[in-house]
């Protein structure tokens, strides 16, 4: 079955679909905006139920749960054999197929990068084993829309941070108020020499437009905003998207491939809806925000005698350099009380070593976050303690209400072997090869997760901790924060897409999610994409209005 064409098809409504599709509405174009999950509302979830709304793995319904129908295959190195996974599985990145995307869920972090990160290879030099480069635009060229999408969403902070770039105004929202813990660690810091700042989130913390602001209710982090204080494509962008006229919403649509017309042009989409019937969308732009991990596999999927090697795909770099934070995190255990039993959870940052580091190259921001609700604090354990009986219930009495914990976004290092190719045996319930990820860390993120590792454990000592817990560096694996997969690039021999998310050679076809970052910076990537989608979107408008893609001249 064939629908009628429209101007734009978006793959993914998520954090950029949901951008993309709103901008190029109001600006004109017809759009159908696809989503493979289901949209979901605040009746549709367990809100105050943290086993099952908020471990990990078991986001029901949105983040596949136990759904077997997407499995994917996992392997660290090309020396390791591929594994078959599924969501409940480790080494499955945490993808979420609802309208909103994860960002309907996330912990609300809407960090700017720093002009650093943007200019990685000339900071810190050729790394080896890395393909570690510069990103073809700077700072100062996103700023513009950074501060857009802070006063599109609404975004909460404080202009504190002495290591950030220029802006063009204030944050739209004055900061979260702190909690004794924040306290601590902000005192703590500042006797130490750094510089602490408000963490900025994405939270309406007074009325914003028409939504309500923040009750700080513990469900925060891993669950649906049930007032809509939550900065999200769906709380700010998706009504007046649809009341354009101009957008169709069509959810629970499997996207199989990129079509192409007789030429060898992308043409469409072709995607199984709701009633497993195969479907084409035609149009005449095609827009993928379907996930770094899903974007290259829809790609590679989408082989012709045009593309024998998949679409965008003819020098091997769609699905390279597969990225995600190195998190080390460190527990502080304190004789005083902390935690409040308040939302949302994080509170103080600390740029001071975010740029170059002895020893290694990176860095990151540490940031302070209570845990609000027990079972994300149960698996906090002095080594050697029990998880469970009566001790493990004793220690969970005693510092449930008296315990900081810091986190670090840490830079990694891109590297070519890390990727996602299509498997030639593992299927899907559609009968689509699945995503096979490969990845691993690199000697740098090693060096780095320990350097952090100490200054997080030095601080919360500072700030009176009795005691510190952490968690040595894993082997790899991506989770919420996976990037780089398509990056941007100047030259089409190392990278898929221009500065403007088109991918070369293939000038109706764009990526606008984060595939494109070409690192993944030391902070929380959520706002950076969406800057890109805003960014992206503006190029695309003012090309159709001068009449490219067979838009109207304005």
């Amino acid at each position: 079955m064939s629908r009628d064409r429209v101007d734009a098809v978006i793959v993914g409504a998520g954090a950029s679909g949901g951008v993309v599709a709103h901008e190029l509405a109001h600006a004109g174009l017809r759009v159908v905006l696809l989503e493979r999950g289901p949209q979901l509302n605040v009746k549709d979830f367990q809100l105050h139920d943290e086993m099952i709304s908020n471990s990990r793995g078991h986001l029901f319904p949105a983040f596949n749960g136990l759904d077997h129908r997407h499995p994917r295959e996992f392997r660290h190195t090309s020396a390791d054999s591929f594994q078959k996974i599924f969501p409940e599985d480790g080494y499955y990145p945490l993808l979420a197929a609802v309208v909103g995307g994860g960002q309907l869920f996330y912990g609300a972090l809407m960090w700017r990068f720093l002009p650093i990160d943007f200019r990685a290879k000339s900071t810190y030099g050729t790394m080896e084993g890395s393909t570690l480069d510069d990103w073809p635009l700077t700072y100062d060229e996103l700023e513009p829309f950074y501060d857009k999408a802070e006063y599109t969403l609404g975004v909460a902070g404080e202009d504190g941070d002495p290591f950030a770039g220029k802006r063009s105004r204030p944050f739209p929202l004055p900061p979260v108020d702190l909690q004794p813990g924040d306290l601590l660690v902000k005192k703590a810091a500042q006797k130490l020499g750094y510089q602490p700042f408000s963490v900025p989130l994405g939270i309406a913390t007074q009325k914003f437009k028409d939504r309500n602001p923040c009750v700080r209710h513990p469900c925060c982090n891993g669950f649906i905003c049930e007032i809509g204080a939550k900065s999200t494509m769906v709380t700010a962008l998706l009504p007046s998207t649809l009341a354009t006229g101009n957008c169709q919403l069509i959810t629970e649509a499997v996207v199989k491939e990129v079509t192409t017309d007789r030429r060898g042009r992308p043409n469409g989409v072709s995607y199984f809806d709701k009633s497993g019937k195969l479907t084409n969308q035609p149009a005449r732009l095609v827009i993928l925000a379907a996930s770094a991990t899903e974007t290259p596999r829809l790609l590679l999927n989408s082989r012709s005698r045009w593309f024998p090697k998949g679409m965008g795909n003819q020098h091997d770099w769609v699905g390279r350099n597969l990225m995600d934070h190195i998190g080390p995190s460190v527990v502080g255990l304190f004789n005083e009380t902390t935690n409040d039993g308040i939302g949302p959870g994080p509170g103080i940052a600390i740029d001071d070593f975010y740029g170059k580091n002895p020893g290694f190259a990176g860095g990151g921001v540490i940031y302070s976050r209570t845990e609000a609700l027990p079972i994300a604090f149960a698996n906090v354990r002095p080594p050697g303690a029990p998880m469970w009986g009566k001790a493990h219930k004793q220690f969970q009495r005693d510092y449930f209400r008296r315990q900081v914990r810091l986190w670090v976004p840490g830079e990694a290092r891109p590297k070519f072997e890390n990727r996602v190719d299509v498997s030639p045996t593992v299927r899907d319930a559609w009968g689509i090869p699945v995503s096979r990820i490969t990845h691993s860390l690199h000697p740098n993120d090693y060096q780095l997760y320990e350097f952090f590792r100490g200054k997080m454990a030095e601080l919360l000592k500072e700030a009176g901790a009795t005691e510190v817990i952490s968690r040595p560096a894993g082997k790899g694996g991506v989770d919420a924060h996976q990037c780089g997969t398509c990056r941007l690039g100047n030259d089409p021999k190392t990278s898929v897409v221009n500065r403007y998310g088109q991918v070369h050679d293939v000038d109706n076809l764009f990526i606008v999610d984060g595939s494109l970052l070409v690192t993944a910076g030391g902070r929380n990537p959520a706002l950076t994409i969406q800057a890109l989608a805003f960014w992206a979107s503006d190029y695309i408008v003012r090309q159709w209005k001068a009449g490219s893609w067979g838009g109207r001249k304005a």
